[in-house]
């Protein structure tokens, strides 16, 4: 279950970065993300009153799980940090490792260097965070 569709994505969020074919992989990462923080509580319908909300966090969510593959795998994000250092004379290049690349994102994005985790709590907590979705005590 994923719980934003590309028609959400491009309409009412305005996202444009991911294609409509790699959506569906990213949000579905997204949604698993999600449903891991609510502890399952959106596993059979998602309450109308934060339909909204999930929707968005998932879009946003997605969008920073399709960045951190581009950096991972070196096509994003080149000026970020790719190059760690360069040398004319015996030419040598030294490139960053991704770890690195995602911490020069982070500060870029966020403003901090948190890890990757951190982010993705982050936006989940920003968006459901006044919800009650992401209380880990017993529902009576």
């Amino acid at each position: 279950m994923t719980y934003a569709d590309y028609g959400y994505y491009t309409g009412e969020y305005g996202g444009k970065m991911i294609s409509e074919a790699d959506f569906p992989v990213y949000s579905g990462k997204a949604s698993d993300r999600i449903a891991a923080m609510t502890f399952g509580r959106l596993d059979d319908s998602v309450p109308e009153e934060y339909s909204d909300n999930v929707k968005r966090c998932c879009c946003e969510l997605a969008e920073c799980i399709f960045t951190y593959a581009g950096i991972s795998d070196g096509s994003a994000f080149e000026g970020a940090g790719g190059i760690a250092s360069e040398t004319n004379g015996q030419y040598s290049v030294t490139f960053r490792s991704g770890a690195e690349r995602l911490s020069a994102v982070s500060v870029m994005l966020h403003g901090g260097t948190s890890g990757l985790e951190d982010i993705y709590a982050d936006i989940i907590r920003r968006h459901l965070g006044r919800t009650g979705l992401l209380y880990r005590g017993v529902d009576e």
